[in-house]
C-alpha cells in the first residue's frame, strides 16, 4: 500500500495540471483577498463577516460548491481518467500484483490531499498571510481560530466525500471531458435542488447530505448536536461511497 501511495505522489508531482491549478488558485486567491481587505470588494453577510473575521470574506468565494467542484473534477480528469487511457497505468499496477482494492484506496488518498491542497489550505493560508502582512492580524484572536479550525475540519471531512464521489466518476466514464462533465451537472442538480426545490420531503433528504453540509458547516452559531450531525453525515457518506467505489473498481473491465 505505501509504494502505491508514494507511486501516486509521484506521479501527482509531475501532473501538469496539478501545478496550474496551484498556480491559479494561488493567484485567484491572493487577489480576491487584497480586494477585500483594501475594500476595493465590498462583500458583506458572509458567515466570516458574522464571525468578525470580515477580512477573509473572499474564503467564502472558495467555499462555494460550483468553484471548488469545477477544480476538483479538473484535477481527476487529468490525473485519474487519463489512466484509464491505453497507456496501461492501471493495468500495469494491477499485473504487478497489487490488489484493486489497495489500488483504488490509494489513488483516492492521494487525490484526496491533492484536491485538500489546491481547494482548502492554499486559500486558507493565502488568506492569513495577508491578513498578517496588511497589519490585520489581531483579528485571528483565539475564538476566531477555533471557529476556524471546527469550520474548516468539518468542511474537509464532507470534501473527502466530495472526492470519493469524482473519483467514482473518473473510474465509470475513463474520460476527461465526461468527468467534468458529470460532476459539474451533479453540482448544478445540487444547486437547483437547493435553492429551488421546495417540497418537503426532497428538502430533508437533502439537509442530510455532505452536499448541503459543505456549506452548513461554516455557520457561526453551529451547536453541538449540528455539528455532532455533520460528523456523523460525513463519515457515513465517505463510507458508503468508499465502498461503491471499490466494489465497481474491483468487478470493472480494465482495457
Amino acid at each position: 500500500m505505501m509504494n502505491l501511495m508514494k507511486a501516486e505522489i509521484y506521479k501527482l508531482s509531475r501532473n501538469h495540471t496539478f501545478w496550474v491549478l496551484i498556480g491559479v488558485v494561488t493567484g485567484l486567491s491572493a487577489l480576491l483577498h487584497c480586494l477585500v481587505i483594501t475594500d476595493w470588494w465590498l462583500l458583506s453577510g458572509t458567515e466570516f463577516d458574522k464571525a468578525g473575521l470580515s477580512e477573509l470574506n473572499a474564503l467564502s468565494a472558495f467555499t462555494l460548491l460550483l468553484y471548488f467542484n469545477l477544480i476538483v473534477s479538473t484535477l481527476a480528469a487529468f490525473y485519474i481518467s487519463t489512466e484509464f487511457r491505453h497507456n496501461g497505468v492501471i493495468k500495469n499496477q494491477m499485473m504487478s500484483g497489487n490488489k484493486r482494492t489497495n489500488i483504488f484506496m490509494a489513488k483516492y488518498i492521494v487525490f484526496s490531499l491533492g484536491s485538500f491542497l489546491v481547494t482548502v489550505l492554499i486559500p486558507l493560508l493565502t488568506a492569513i498571510i495577508l491578513v498578517l502582512l496588511f497589519g490585520q492580524g489581531d483579528i485571528l484572536n483565539v475564538a476566531n481560530l477555533i471557529y476556524l479550525g471546527r469550520a474548516y475540519s468539518l468542511f474537509t471531512l464532507q470534501l473527502l466525500s466530495f472526492t470519493a464521489i469524482v473519483l467514482l466518476i473518473a473510474t465509470l466514464t475513463e474520460d476527461s471531458g465526461k468527468t467534468i462533465i458529470f460532476s459539474l451537472l451533479l453540482s448544478i442538480v445540487m444547486f437547483a435542488i437547493e435553492k429551488f426545490i421546495t417540497a418537503p420531503f426532497i428538502k430533508m433528504l437533502y439537509e442530510h447530505t455532505f452536499f448541503y453540509q459543505l456549506s452548513e458547516v461554516f455557520t457561526y452559531t453551529m451547536t453541538k448536536d449540528e455539528m455532532i450531525q455533520s460528523i456523523l453525515i460525513g463519515f457515513l457518506s465517505l463510507m458508503v461511497i468508499l465502498l461503491c467505489g471499490i466494489f465497481i473498481f474491483k468487478r470493472k473491465e480494465i482495457q
